[in-house]
C-alpha cells in the first residue's frame, strides 16, 4: 500500500513540473526585446543637451524655412527646457519652430525667444506706393 502511495506521489510530482516546464514554452517565436531608449538626462548631463539639442535641430530641419532661418537651440535636460532664438520672417514659421521643438521630446518646455521680422522682399510685395 504504502508504495503505492509513493508511485503516485511521484507520477503526481512528475505531472506538476511538466505542466510548470510547458507554461514557459509556446510553439509561437519569442519577439526581440523591444530596444528601450534611455531617457534623457541619464548618464551623462552635457551629452544628454546635445541629444536633446540634435532631435530639436532635426525637427526643425524638416521644415525647409526654419532650416533656412538658422535658430539656435539650448537645451537643459535638468529642467526638460528647450530656448529657441534667431528670427523669423512670419509668426506662422515662430508658431511651427515652437510646436516642432516641443514633439522632440516629450513634456519639453519651450522658451520662445523667436524675433519676427519679416523679410524685406515681403514688405516692398504688401506696400502701395
Amino acid at each position: 500500500m504504502a508504495a503505492i502511495k509513493m508511485m503516485l506521489g511521484m507520477l503526481a510530482l512528475g505531472a506538476f513540473s511538466t505542466a510548470l516546464l510547458a507554461c514557459g514554452s509556446s510553439d509561437e517565436p519569442r519577439k526581440p526585446a523591444q530596444p528601450t531608449k534611455r531617457p534623457l538626462g541619464i548618464g551623462n548631463t552635457r551629452m544628454a543637451n546635445s541629444e536633446l539639442e540634435k532631435a530639436v535641430r532635426d525637427n526643425l530641419n524638416s521644415n525647409e524655412q526654419l532650416r533656412a532661418a538658422d535658430l539656435s537651440i539650448v537645451a537643459d535636460v535638468t529642467k526638460n527646457q528647450v530656448t529657441l532664438s534667431g528670427t523669423v520672417s512670419s509668426e506662422e514659421l515662430r508658431a511651427k519652430a515652437v510646436e516642432l521643438a516641443k514633439s522632440a521630446h516629450a513634456g519639453v518646455i519651450v522658451s520662445d525667444r523667436i524675433t519676427v521680422r519679416p523679410s524685406a522682399a515681403g514688405r516692398a510685395e504688401t506696400s502701395f506706393t
